[in-house]
């Protein structure tokens, strides 16, 4: 058996969408297979309307993923809720809503925003993208900061009363200081991981392929970052879900995830590429528990730990 209960909440699938795949109108044409999705997970929404970074802010790294610096381009709260939810809601599974903020009381204000409009009760859990510069550290990121991780989880928790996801950045030096912050503040299951900053060079050019410069860099390339934050979150953290997120390209990945500790995973990159990927992973995911003699996809998680001689070694 596939589904997976985090929090109270029911997902009839282990296999999430990442955040920024897609928007309300491409959905369907992107994913035409119902059944295989635990759940949405939407584009990323800020309180305003945002018009996002100037081109080129896109670059695909053949072979090895691809470099974005999109700015978080999204038409705002408002609309999400007046307008885009009720898209979403056609598919019956459940929402989670991404939201970004810069401050942990606009954090409050947009779920705030999510609790009190009509349409907010169809949200069945917040993602946080703590990517954003803090204004009350100093534009610090909210994601390297314990103390500011905390402040944003707990704010909103105080507020919004369904599941609440930290998405952890890998740009840390101890990522199970942030993800331990996040848990303080209440959150429900901790996201690892998201983009590795990065850049490329245009050799003829002589200048980078990004307009800004840097990026978030996403695809295969990461899976092994990601694989080592969400081995260390559990080992840290047991008790905590996690859905990992990173390089997820085929269900060997995925099993790996698994066996590291997730209990939920999420397929970014590789879907532009592959918009079946969902429905490969699911039945196969299906196929093994079988062929393994195992009844719930729980069984696997964080199995690997136990095979560990000297534990103490992993981390250098």
């Amino acid at each position: 058996m596939l589904p997976v209960t985090i929090a109270g909440q029911h997902f009839p699938s282990p296999i999430l969408n990442a955040s920024g795949c897609f928007n309300p109108e491409n959905f369907n044409r992107m994913f035409p297979l119902k059944g295989t999705l635990g759940g949405i997970v939407t584009k990323t929404v800020t309180a305003q309307h945002q018009v996002g970074n100037a081109q080129y802010r896109t670059v695909e790294l053949p072979g090895i993923g691809m470099l974005n610096s999109i700015g978080i381009q999204n038409a705002g709260l408002d609309h999400f809720l007046d307008h885009d939810i009720e898209q979403f809601r056609e598919y019956k599974i459940p929402i989670i809503l991404s939201i970004s903020a810069n401050s942990s009381q606009k954090f409050a204000q947009m779920a705030e925003k999510v609790v009190t409009h009509p349409n907010g009760k169809w949200v069945d859990a917040l993602e946080l993208n703590l990517s954003c510069p803090n204004i009350d550290e100093g534009g610090v990121h909210f994601g390297v900061s314990p103390i500011s991780v905390k402040q944003a989880v707990q704010a909103v928790c105080q507020i919004f009363s369904k599941p609440v996801f930290a998405k952890l950045t890998p740009n840390v030096t101890n990522i199970t200081e942030i993800g331990g912050a996040a848990i303080e503040g209440g959150a429900h299951a901790l996201v690892a991981i998201n983009t590795v900053l990065g850049l490329d060079i245009d050799v003829k050019l002589k200048k980078p392929v990004l307009e800004r410069v840097s990026g978030g860099y996403s695809g295969p390339g990461i899976r092994p970052i990601a694989l080592q934050a969400v081995w260390q979150l559990h080992k840290h953290f047991p008790e905590t879900p996690i859905i990992a997120v990173g390089g997820i390209c085929n269900t060997e990945d995925a099993l790996a995830f698994f066996m590291a500790g997730a209990s939920m995973i999420q397929i970014g990159t590789i879907c532009f590429r592959n918009p079946l990927i969902f429905q490969e992973i699911h039945q196969q995911l299906l196929q093994y528990l079988d062929a393994q003699d195992l009844a719930d996809i729980s069984e696997l998680v964080g199995c690997a730990h136990q095979n560990v001689d000297n534990p103490q070694k992993i981390f250098c």
